[in-house]
């Protein structure tokens, strides 16, 4: 088991990945009127390029899938230098193709970086202390937002514009890239290449974690993976909408200007740091299903008053309460989806799961709510009916998660308790 002063030290390398996701989302969520304007997009065209963008996060699966061949680290060290790349590209970016094009690769490794980085956490931590280590790492992100929400009303009417977001990201990004040089490999993942060299098991081969994940016979693997994903997705039908459209919800139709945009982001935001924190916290106290199914039904309740509120101080205090509620749901999906795979396949069936299956809702409900706005009234009519999906998931987790509260990785592995079932039905058959 590591010590506690580098779990800390470990916590505070991978703190970036969720600081500059934020980073990253944010600007995305401001800039999209701005961006609008400037490729002269309509609603279903703002909806299509946040799709595709979105896109880019599943196709993270193909590197973070390569963890459970070359190792968490190496894989870590890859993703923020080509992040950093695609970033500075997309500021670059001469029309709406590029933009796309370098934003969805930018996508892709921001995505991987933090799949990993949740996957070390799940892996070094111990188990009471799991699902806080992720809430914390995922209530930094803040920073992120709240950088991105200070310096848009400043830089996005400057002459840099929206490409100027993207500009001031690079230089940090390649500071924690040097910083990150002495991270060590997990202390399980280590293990598993020992016991592969004791054994001399070669390496396995960079999709044989996946066809471990998707072979007929493996039990409980299948039921695992649909569960994760389904609920991900139940999730992403409230997040999607919300992020892509809020600033064209509220600057368009409700005439708010850059600073109050950017404003009622940091707030929002910060109530979604508290609730991040303290999800964490019930997540280790109450347990996962309780914690899950609260915040679950509370971001779908204010969704739905957030899109179909007329006042300014309702639509803040809504988007707020929703944003609260989202990264309160987020955090808990989290933390089970790094808890339900074994070290051999964890990177992989979390990222299939969380980032490639788990993400169609997030991805598609953008622009399926894009083509909705002109068919019943208005964009707002149209994100407010995904606030149905966070109810479904609440219905899902009541009915089929199990508890993982307390329990050491090794006892949640599918193996284990098919194992621990076969031997209670031992007695019974005799």
């Amino acid at each position: 088991m590591p010590s506690h002063r580098y779990l800390w030290a470990l916590l505070s390398m991978l703190l970036s990945a969720t600081i500059f996701e934020g980073y990253d989302i944010t600007i995305f969520h401001l800039c999209t009127p701005d961006i609008a304007r400037t490729f002269g997009m309509s609603d279903a065209a703002v909806g299509a390029m946040a799709t595709t963008v979105r896109f880019g996060g599943i196709l993270s699966f193909f590197v973070v899938t390569l963890a459970d061949c070359f190792g968490r680290k190496r894989i870590l060290a890859t993703t923020v230098l080509c992040y950093a790349c695609f970033t500075l590209l997309t500021a670059l970016s001469s029309g709406v193709l590029t933009f796309i094009v370098f934003q969805s690769a930018a996508q892709i490794f921001l995505a991987a970086e933090f799949g990993v980085a949740v996957i070390m956490i799940g892996e070094e931590f111990p188990e009471n202390w799991r699902a806080r280590a992720i809430s914390l790492l995922l209530m930094v992100a803040f920073l992120g937002v709240v950088t991105a929400g200070l310096l848009y009303g400043r830089v996005a009417d400057s002459h840099w514009g929206w490409r100027g977001m993207y500009f001031l990201g690079v230089t940090p990004l390649l500071l924690i890239a040097w910083l990150r040089r002495n991270m060590h490999e997990t202390a399980r993942f280590a293990s598993l290449e020992k016991q592969r060299g004791l054994h001399g098991i070669t390496r396995s081969a960079i999709f044989e974690p996946l066809r471990r994940c998707l072979e007929p016979t493996a039990g409980p693997w299948a039921g695992r993976m649909l569960l994760v994903s389904m609920l991900c997705n139940c999730i992403g039908l409230a997040g999607g909408p919300t992020i892509s459209f809020f600033s064209l919800y509220a600057k368009r139709d409700h005439h708010w200007s850059s600073s109050e945009v950017g404003t009622a982001v940091i707030c929002a935001y910060l109530l979604g740091t508290v609730g991040t924190l303290l999800s964490g916290q019930l997540l280790d106290r109450m347990g996962r299903r309780a914690t899950t199914t609260a915040f679950c039904v509370m971001t779908a309740v204010a969704m739905a008053s957030l899109f179909q509120s007329n006042t300014p101080s309702a639509i803040l205090l809504s988007f707020m309460a929703t944003m609260f509620a989202y990264q309160g749901a987020r955090t808990a999906t989290s933390a089970l989806s790094s808890e339900l795979f074994p070290t051999s396949a964890r990177a992989t069936g979390f990222s299939l799961t969380v980032q490639v299956v788990g993400q169609l809702g997030w991805t598609l409900a953008p622009v399926f709510a894009g083509i909705l706005s002109e068919l019943v009234g208005g964009l707002g009519n149209a994100a407010s009916l995904f606030a149905a999906g966070p109810l479904l998931g609440a219905v899902l987790v009541l009915c089929d998660v199990p508890e993982t509260r307390g329990r050491t990785l090794e006892e949640l592995s599918p193996e284990t308790i098919a194992a621990e079932t076969e031997s209670s039905l031992e007695p019974r058959q005799a």
